[in-house]
C-alpha cells in the first residue's frame, strides 16, 4: 500500500516537475544512488567495518639500517588485533639474527590475550603469553605458569606506536609481564624505565609514534618510521 501510494504521488507530482525542470530519470537514478549511499554511511555503525592500519618502521644501529619492524592493526567491531613483526641483524663479536612477533587482542578497551616469541639465531629465547581470566590475568613464561591481580589491561607496550601516551601512565609489557611507568621528558617524548636496567624513549608526530630509542647496556637502537 505504501509503494503503491509513494508510486502515485511521483506520477501526480514528481514527474511533471522533472519534465518541467528538463531534468533527465537518469540524472535522478544516479543523483538517488549517491544519497541513498551517503545516508547508509551515516546511520552504520562504524564498527560495521573492519578497519585496517600497517606502519613500517626501519630499525638503525650506527647510522646504519639493519632490519625492519611492522605494525598491523585491524579494528572489526568490538574487537581490535594488533600484530608486530620485527627481523633485525646485527654484528657485534659474532652476527646476531633477533626475530620477534608479538599479538596483541583487545575487546571493548580491555585486553583480552597477548603473546611474545623472540628467536635468537634461530633458537627461542621468549614465549609468553598474557590471558584474561576471570577478575585476573594469567600468565604464561615459557611453560610456567603465574597470575597477575589486575581486572583489565587497557594500554600494553604496543599501544606506544599508535597513541601518544599521557604522562604518569601505567602501561603493561607483554615481555616483562608487569607495568611500567610513562614518564614525560620533552614536547612528545617519553621514556620508559625497564625492569632489567635498560630504557626506551618515544617521539610522536601527530599522535603516531615517529621514532624510538632503545637503549640497551651495550647498544643503542633507533626505530623511525618510513
Amino acid at each position: 500500500m505504501i509503494i503503491a501510494s509513494v508510486i502515485w504521488l511521483f506520477k501526480k507530482y514528481g514527474l511533471p516537475f522533472l519534465i518541467s525542470h528538463n531534468i533527465s530519470l537518469d540524472i535522478l537514478l544516479n543523483i538517488s544512488r549517491r544519497t541513498i549511499v551517503a545516508i547508509a554511511l551515516m546511520i552504520i555503525p562504524p564498527g560495521a567495518f573492519a578497519q585496517d592500519q600497517i606502519l613500517n618502521y626501519s630499525v638503525l644501529h650506527n647510522g646504519n639500517t639493519v632490519g625492519r619492524m611492522q605494525l598491523q592493526q585491524k579494528q572489526d567491531g568490538e574487537d581490535l588485533y594488533l600484530k608486530v613483526t620485527s627481523e633485525v641483524k646485527m654484528r657485534f663479536i659474532m652476527s646476531i639474527a633477533v626475530n620477534v612477533q608479538e599479538d596483541s587482542h583487545y575487546r571493548n578497551g580491555k585486553l583480552i590475550c597477548s603473546h611474545v616469541y623472540r628467536t635468537v639465531n634461530g633458537k627461542e629465547k621468549a614465549n609468553k603469553y598474557t590471558k584474561a581470566s576471570g577478575d585476573c590475568y594469567q600468565l604464561i613464561d615459557d611453560g610456567k605458569t603465574g597470575s597477575l591481580n589486575q581486572k583489565q589491561i587497557g594500554t600494553n607496550m604496543t599501544m606506544l606506536y599508535l597513541h601518544e601516551p599521557a604522562e604518569g601512565t601505567q602501561i603493561y609489557s607483554d615481555n616483562f609481564q608487569q607495568f611500567i611507568l610513562v614518564k614525560k621528558t620533552d614536547t612528545h617524548t617519553y621514556r620508559i624505565d625497564l625492569p632489567d636496567g635498560n630504557y626506551n624513549y618515544y617521539t610522536y608526530t601527530n599522535g603516531i609514534c615517529s621514532k624510538a630509542e632503545l637503549h640497551h647496556s651495550f647498544y643503542k637502537i633507533q626505530i623511525q618510521l618510513t
